[in-house]
């Protein structure tokens, strides 16, 4: 449990804890924490699974079995093997649009990871999650229709699901408009105030 406990600190300390915070936080004596830490002691799966929860890390990273700290992690790291197995494989002609995809994507999030803009972040996140969820949703009955999509229950199924689709996707975009807003108002402050300082200076 050498890796555990080594991770248990990092992380302790990474969210700015101490030991006796994390023993209240998972309703046990400080000395039970320091045991996890420095003795060897092992917690309980119930313990491993909420520590993992709150730190937002998978067990197998908090308990050293894992490099990755979560499986998404895992996805975003490891699946690139894959993907190349399978752009390879498309026709010359589809190669572009796939690279196409990935450029926007690229543009429409570095400038908000370079100004770090979480709450942009956060509705791309989103909005991305929505479009693949969803889309999932529909093709996955589409699927189980046996190609009968021209029946009624099967129809209406599916008008609701793309109707929910384009209602949650219209929600998000106003979401992305209204962070425009803020984060253009905030600029707008911003410079006044400069301006209103080198005017003062100025006039001093």
């Amino acid at each position: 449990m050498q890796k555990f406990s080594t991770r248990l600190i990092s992380l302790r300390k990474e969210h700015g804890m101490t030991q006796k915070d994390l023993a209240q936080l998972i309703q046990k004596k400080r000395s039970t924490v320091s045991g996890y830490e420095t003795e060897g002691k092992e917690p309980d799966l119930e313990t491993v699974c909420f520590l993992a929860s709150h730190f937002d890390v998978s067990t197998d990273y908090l308990l050293g079995y894992s490099g990755e700290r979560n499986h998404v992690e895992q996805v975003f790291c490891n699946d690139h093997v894959n993907f190349e197995r399978h752009f390879k494989s498309l026709p010359a002609e589809l190669r572009p649009i796939v690279s196409k995809c990935f450029d926007d994507f690229y543009l429409l999030l570095n400038r908000d990871m370079q100004l770090s803009r979480p709450e942009r972040l956060r509705i791309y996140q989103e909005l991305l999650h929505t479009l693949q969820s969803l889309r999932a949703d529909i093709r996955k009955l589409i699927e189980s229709s046996g190609g009968s999509i021209t029946d009624p229950v099967v129809l209406s199924d599916l008008m609701a699901l793309q109707s929910q689709l384009k209602n949650e996707v219209s929600a998000l975009l106003d979401k992305l408009m209204q962070a425009d807003m803020e984060v253009a108002f905030s600029i707008k402050k911003d410079t006044g105030g400069s301006a209103m300082v080198s005017s003062r200076s100025s006039a001093g």
